[in-house]
Parts: structure tokens; sequence; C-alpha cells
């Protein structure tokens, strides 16, 4: 049976609003004076082409696709509700996980398209990079995929719904930070993205489950207020 963090844990406003300023800090000093020499270290180190064995290479892409290893495991929750005795179980999880799902989705499209970050190398259509064309920046609104670097979306997809899995299962808390962890070591690896693009996608999806979450709470809490009221009243009338 799920159990969820406590709200005075997880939901502190004082505490959430340092938490975001933090981390924001951190990812504009990754963009502004990690990002370009990590690329170039990563590159010069081989670590995108060739690897020391067919293994490292095979663990650091699974890695990399962390994000759908939690989409299976979200899809098959929302599949177990079909099932009235699991359903009962699981619906607070499954709402949770399908809401994160799909703001997650709509924030990323718009993401993206807002800051048009170019990537760390040439991926598709010979795409402008900094390790190909020595060019980094943001061109906000430009179309096609050679500017969709920032946000990573797989860690955006990771840390939303990894985020979700731990407020309900607090006991598995080790396993939603290896997710977390693994899908920055897997994007770094192959040099998909840079740090900075990875430390955004990861605030945002974070962002994403807080906000589901908490408004589900408030929900919950209102609901409850609303019958404890009911209750006194028709106490009061007998």
């Amino acid at each position: 049976m799920p159990t969820h963090q406590p709200l005075s844990y997880f939901y502190c406003m004082k505490k959430s609003v340092i938490f975001y300023v933090v981390l924001f800090c951190i990812t504009l000093f990754s963009i502004f004076f990690i990002d370009r020499n990590l690329a170039d270290f990563l590159y010069q180190q081989n670590f995108a082409n060739a690897f020391t064995s067919s293994f490292t290479s095979s663990f650091t892409k699974l890695l990399s696709n962390t994000p759908v290893l939690l989409e299976v495991l979200a899809g098959a929750v929302l599949l177990s509700c079909a099932i009235p005795k699991m359903r009962k179980r699981f619906s607070l999880l499954a709402m949770h996980l399908a809401m994160t799902l799909a703001i997650a989705s709509l924030v990323r499209l718009g993401a993206k398209a807002l800051f048009g970050r170019t990537w760390p190398q040439t991926w598709v259509d010979n795409n402008p990079s900094w390790i190909s064309d020595r060019l980094e920046g943001f061109h906000p609104f430009a179309e096609g995929l050679a500017y969709n670097s920032f946000p990573s979306g797989h860690a955006l997809f990771t840390f939303a719904l990894a985020s979700v899995f731990w407020y309900h299962f607090p006991r598995f808390c080790s396993l939603w930070v290896a997710a977390m962890l693994g899908v920055f070591i897997g994007q770094l690896a192959q040099n998909f993205h840079y740090l900075g693009d990875l430390l955004g996608g990861s605030v945002i999806g974070i962002l994403c489950a807080h906000l589901v979450i908490g408004l589900s709470l408030s929900v919950q809490q209102g609901v409850f207020k609303e019958n404890s009221g009911n209750t006194k009243v028709a106490k009061s009338d007998t």
C-alpha cells in the first residue's frame, strides 16, 4: 500500500522556495561556466564515440533511457486500475502519474520552443553544435530539432515520475534517487545534453510533480474540511 510523505515535510512553502532558487542558481552557473568545457572534455575522452568496452556503452545507453523504464512502470500502474481491487489501492497514484505526465509533456514542448538551445554535438541533419561548429546559445522560438537541447526531456520525465513514485513509496527512495542519477550519468556519458540541460529538466520535472501533488492535497483537504463541517452541523441538528 502506498505510504505518503507528511505534508509538512514535502510542501513547506519556505523550504520549497529556497530549494527551487538554489537549483535555479546552480543551473545558471552550469550554463555560463561549466557546460561548454564539460562537453569538450567528454568529447575528448571519447565517451560518446569509442567506449572502452561494449558493456560500458550498452550500460550508459540504458541509463540514458531511464525515463522509458519509469514510463513503463507508470503505464503498468494506470493499466492496473482496470482491476477494481487495484483501482482502490492505486487510484491516487494513477491520478498523480497521469496528471504529471500530461503537464510534463506540455511543459517540455513549450520550454524547448521557448529556449531554443543548440546541442553539444551534431546528431540530426547537421544541426549546429558546440563540438562541430563552436556554436552554443539560446535562440527563443527557433524552429527545428536543432534547437531542442534545453531542457532535457529525459531528465524532465525522469525527475517528474520519480518524484511522484518517491512521494507514494518513500521506502524505495534509493531506487528513485538511482533513477535520477542514472539519467544524468547516461546522458552526459553519451554527450547527448549539456549539464545545464539536465539540471533545467530536473528542476522542471520536480516542479511538475510538486504542483500536481500539492493541488491534489489541497483539494483533498478542502473536501475533508467540508465533510467535517457537514458532520458537525448534522450532529448539532440532532
